[in-house]
């Protein structure tokens, strides 16, 4: 399977996130526990009900490095983190 691309200049591409993790076997509506994907948009992660801020951030991991294993591509979160010490990547990598 080729993954779409996009060319950005002469030394970037631009990949789809939201392809990537569909394309790793994880749908719309993937979820462990507490949390999971959106039925309605991959890269929206829900809290399904009475999720803690850890299990999220657990869940993103998860997926990250199913993309990693899978495509050998590293996500990069986009939000920025109000109140933390640590940027997403290193909790991400932290865990």
């Amino acid at each position: 399977m080729r993954v779409p691309q996009w060319r950005v200049d002469d030394h970037h591409v631009k990949l789809s996130a939201a392809w990537l993790i569909d394309a790793a076997g994880m749908k719309k509506g993937y979820g462990l526990g507490h949390v999971g994907l959106s039925s309605k948009h991959t890269l929206a992660l829900i809290n399904r009900g009475g999720a803690t801020t850890t299990e999220l951030i657990t869940f993103a991991a998860h997926i990250r490095q199913r993309v990693r294993d899978h495509w050998g591509v590293t996500l990069h979160p986009e939000p920025v983190l109000l109140g933390f010490q640590q940027s997403w990547t290193e909790l991400l990598d932290s865990l």
